[in-house]
């Protein structure tokens, strides 16, 4: 189980790899859109699925109210049929950003809670990366829950220019990081690979240039990508798209990388923090629509 949080120097790039981990991994999954920017997904892959009564919006008020847990367990919507992919719909206006301010930290608790107690693999799209001077904008970017995550995954394209874009990023996450989240060493580098027959830069370069490992290289899939941006014309056969074949193998990657992180800084329990939340996470593992049990493997589709 583990909570990773998605993020870019470019939005482009990130929605699709956040979707495509989702989808791909060995347990049950809960993406969460928290791009402050707002979500694709419920207009893209899902078509509408959802109006804009459902999401993250939503948490705003409910924090307000102390009614978190219960309104983050409405909100939640099924990516599959199975039950066992789901996601926390993103913003549908950009206004609505500002609002969310006080509701990161707290609903960054949650997750962890999601990963440690109900046992969900949790993948953050955090989206674009938006700074101030000294530090990530606290409105316009959900820094929050990048300091509790267990890996942050920079998305980079393995061009010379994308790189070059996303260096002051990573200085960026490095220097949050340490000041005010679980150290700069949980920054990794998920390299897409744009360009190919040499012309791209290496990952061993990329990752001298960023000053992070590169953890994961993802294929560039431009019809798997059309299909998580633009949404599928028929039922898609996902098993079968290079993309998340290649994911699939991803996070069996992070999730060692995760334990061994875990292991080394001896990180305990996330604690259930309250009798609601309690509650909460018992419906969500016995419920016949969600996970049977914590930590169960979710079949591959």
């Amino acid at each position: 189980m583990s909570v990773m949080v998605v993020t870019g120097a470019h939005s482009c790039g990130v929605t699709v790899s956040s979707l495509a981990l989702a989808l791909s991994s060995p347990r049950v999954s809960l993406l969460v859109e928290a791009d402050a920017s707002q979500g694709s997904v419920r207009h893209g892959f899902q078509q509408g699925r959802w109006g804009w009564e459902v999401g993250l919006w939503n948490l705003a008020a409910a924090q307000l109210q102390d009614q978190l847990a219960e309104a983050f367990e409405a909100h939640l919507r099924p990516l599959d049929e199975a039950g066992n992919r789901w996601i926390l719909p993103g913003l549908t206006d950009p206004m609505q950003a500002a609002a969310l301010s006080g509701t990161w930290a707290p609903l960054a608790g949650l997750l962890q809670v999601m990963d440690q107690s109900a046992g969900y693999d949790v993948i953050v799209d955090a989206g674009r990366v938006v700074v101030e001077p000294g530090r990530l904008h606290p409105t316009l970017y959900p820094a929050p829950l990048l300091h509790r995550a267990d890996l942050v995954l920079l998305v980079v394209r393995n061009t010379v220019t994308s790189v070059a874009q996303t260096v002051p990023v990573a200085r960026a996450l490095r220097e949050e990081l340490d000041r005010a989240g679980s150290g700069a060493d949980a920054l990794r580098v998920i390299m897409i690979g744009e360009e190919s027959r040499g012309r791209g830069m290496a990952s061993d370069a990329i990752a001298r240039r960023l000053e992070a490992p590169v953890v994961a290289i993802l294929p560039w899939d431009a019809a798997t990508a059309h299909l998580f941006t633009v949404g599928p014309e028929r039922a898609p056969k996902l098993g079968k798209m290079e993309l998340v074949k290649q994911a699939r193998k991803v996070c069996a990657q992070l999730q060692v990388d995760v334990q061994t992180r875990r292991l080394r800084l001896q990180m305990p329990p996330a604690p259930v923090s309250s009798p609601v939340v309690a509650g909460v996470l018992q419906r969500l593992a016995a419920s016949r629509h969600h996970v049977p049990a914590s930590g169960q493997e979710a079949p591959r589709g």
